[in-house]
């Protein structure tokens, strides 16, 4: 039972730490049984008041509440020698005495036995039934017999209890053990009852009738406890519950043995149906193994079939692949053979272009000489002519002032001496003044013209500058043009067209370029291109 109650306390055990808080016990308690009942019950299991309960104060309470607290704490001591006891073990023996000392102390009297063990043994062998019944798994059992020897009549109950030995701790601790097994008997499972029961049941036909000490102390205890009632009451009523649990049972047991009955013969029914359906599936089986057999056989000529029409089909498609194979390689090779003709012809033909080109070339770097070398010397006649003009205009300039001057000074000394020779003719000579005055104004508006024509030459000057400039970037595509024929013999056919278009348009860009400067000359300053000798 100690055991059992351990798996409890585990079980209640949340922390796992020996101790099983009291509000965790509560909200368990609350799932299964009222609010009042569980708090009673919690307030039994914690002594101390600690708000924890262990092991041992877990024990106690349960062993309190179901009212073996008692019995553990009599202190169990030697059988006395004058007691005339026979018996089968000693744990039984020790805890018989016991209780008898228990009931001593409590102050009643011992009844004497003997003639109710004479005319009772029926009834005492049922009180025995049930208490195996309810004391199963226990091995020490005290006999109660007819046959029994009887003693005085001042004896007391333990005398028909027989002793070998006195305790020890080992009996000791049985003792404690089956005291347990007694309360927590009924938390065994329905089937090992049932077993047990129809076990000692078959067993409970020998002559001698056996009831455990567990239960005879229980009664014993139970008797003493109340103190109100004698042995004779207590055998009396047991012997009525027996009968009423023992007849309930075994009506329960008939019940189980006619179902296990018609269940034996559902299931030699299933088990004969079962027998002619494994026959049926073995024909069965018998069958298909010999169509699967046909099958394979069908498959593997099929399968032969096939692969002879798979044969013949490849070899064909090989034929037939091999011979495209042969055409398309005629074919690549006249293809070549073309290309490489072509890859000749255009080598001559750009061999040629490549003469001509450098023919061109040629021209144009003379041509390009010639024109630089003109341009350098049409710009130092422009800068020496523009500095002769800017040093004439700057005399020509000085020399007007100072005419204008003196023409001022001697159209005043005539007015003067006009003046003084013939006081009025001085408005004829200043008339005449003012027309000089007007004259002078168109011949500097002529030279202003003439400044601004200086000024139209030095700007086409630099605009000539500036488109030789130009040329220059085009003759600098020449270099480019070198690399072409490098380029030729690993260029394809129409990489060398496109090439060749490309210097074709260079050209003509070049030649409407010196067209324009041959006209812009001829339009300006037709005289450079005068070959002097």
């Amino acid at each position: 039972m100690s055991q059992r109650l351990k798996e409890v306390f585990d079980v209640c055990d949340e922390g796992e730490d020996g101790f099983i808080r009291v509000e965790h016990l509560l909200e368990l308690g609350v799932q299964f049984g009222q609010g009042e009942e569980v708090k009673k019950l919690t307030s039994y299991l914690e002594a101390n008041a600690s708000g924890k309960i262990s092991f041992k104060d877990f024990c106690q309470a349960v062993l309190a509440i179901k009212g073996c607290e008692e019995i553990l704490k009599i202190p169990v001591g030697p059988r006395s020698v004058g007691q005339p006891w026979t018996s089968n073990s000693g744990p039984e023996n020790t805890v018989s005495s016991a209780l008898l000392q228990n009931r001593s102390l409590t102050g009643r009297t011992n009844i004497s036995v003997r003639d109710r063990l004479s005319h009772c043994s029926t009834d005492v062998s049922v009180i025995s039934r049930e208490e195996e019944f309810e004391d199963y798994g226990e091995g020490g059992d005290v006999d109660f017999t007819p046959s029994s020897p009887c003693c005085e009549d001042d004896t007391d109950v333990g005398s028909s209890l027989s002793s070998s030995a006195g305790p020890s701790p080992q009996q000791n601790h049985s003792v404690i053990h089956n005291q347990l097994d007694v309360y927590c008997s009924q938390c065994c499972k329905k089937v090992n009852l049932l077993r047990d029961l129809e076990a000692r049941l078959r067993g409970g036909s020998s002559p001698n009738r056996k009831i455990s000490s567990t239960a005879f102390g229980r009664q014993l205890f139970q008797s003493n406890h109340s103190g109100f009632s004698s042995t004779e009451d207590l055998i009396a009523s047991t012997i009525d519950s027996c009968d009423l649990h023992i007849t309930e049972k075994v009506s329960f047991l008939e019940k189980k043995v006619c179902e296990l009955e018609s269940d034996s013969l559902a299931n030699s029914d299933l088990k004969s149906k079962l027998k002619q359906e494994n026959t049926q599936l073995v024909h069965r089986v018998h069958e298909l193994e010999e169509q699967v057999r046909d099958a394979e056989m069908k498959a593997d000529q099929s399968l032969e079939e096939e692969s002879r029409t798979h044969r013949e089909t490849y070899t064909k498609t090989e034929k037939d692949r091999n011979a495209q194979i042969n055409q398309f390689i005629q074919q690549l090779e006249e293809e070549n053979t073309d290309m490489r003709s072509n890859v000749c012809r255009l080598k001559s033909q750009t061999e040629k272009l490549d003469q001509e080109k450098q023919k061109m070339t040629d021209r144009l770097e003379d041509t390009s000489l010639r024109l630089k070398d003109e341009m350098d010397l049409y710009r130092k006649i422009l800068d020496k002519l523009w500095h002769n003009r800017h040093e004439f205009q700057k005399e020509k300039e000085s020399m007007q002032e100072l005419v204008e001057d003196l023409r001022r000074e001697l159209d005043y000394l005539q007015m003067f001496k006009v003046e003084m020779e013939h006081p009025g003719k001085g408005k004829g000579l200043a008339a005449k003044t003012r027309e000089m005055e007007m004259e002078h104004e168109v011949r500097r508006l002529k030279q202003d013209n003439y400044k601004l024509r200086d000024q139209n030459d030095d700007l086409n000057a630099q605009i000539l500058s500036l488109s030789l400039y130009d040329v220059k970037n085009l003759l600098s595509s020449h270099s480019k043009a070198q690399c072409l024929a490098a380029e030729i013999d690993n260029a394809s056919r129409d990489e060398v067209v496109v090439a060749l278009k490309d210097q074709e348009e260079n050209n003509l860009r070049l030649r409407q370029y010196m067209d324009k400067i041959i006209l812009a000359i001829l339009d300006h300053n037709p005289s450079i291109l005068e070959i002097k000798n």
